[in-house]
């Protein structure tokens, strides 16, 4: 039973770690830095549990702040183009989009593994930051 926990989660940190490197890399990739930045002062032989849920969190901080800017300035914009109809429109969505990252991520979590629960919003949010940037 043991030896299965261990294979899951080394599937799960694989899967991690691939969809890392599929990511396009961004200015800066907040999770990679963290990541990097916790193993090496931490003296650690590679990724765990617990550096995934850390560096994710503080990722998904980061991404979270970039979009609460950009809807800021899609409101600014709006009003500026007297079009109050687009930004309504995109916060609906902003909405909608919450309620669905925050059920595949619970998906994600049980089902494919508990990183999944930090990993899987953080990863969300940045994917969100690009899309508000179209609108920009």
């Amino acid at each position: 039973m043991l030896k299965f926990i261990l294979s899951i989660n080394l599937l799960v940190l694989g899967s991690i770690g691939l969809a890392c490197a599929q990511q396009p890399t961004t200015e800066s990739d907040l999770y990679s830095e963290c990541v990097e930045q916790t193993i090496q002062e931490q003296q650690l032989a590679g990724i765990n549990n617990s550096v995934v849920q850390m560096c994710a969190d503080q990722a998904k901080q980061g991404y979270e702040k970039q979009i609460v800017a950009l809807l800021d300035q899609i409101r600014v914009q709006s009003a500026e183009w007297h079009q109050p109809e687009r930004y309504q429109a995109i916060l609906k969505s902003q909405r909608l989009w919450k309620v669905y990252v925050d059920q595949e991520c619970d998906n994600a979590g049980q089902y494919i593994g508990s990183p999944m629960y930090a990993y899987c919003p953080m990863q969300q949010y940045a994917e969100r930051v690009a899309q508000l940037q179209q609108y920009i």
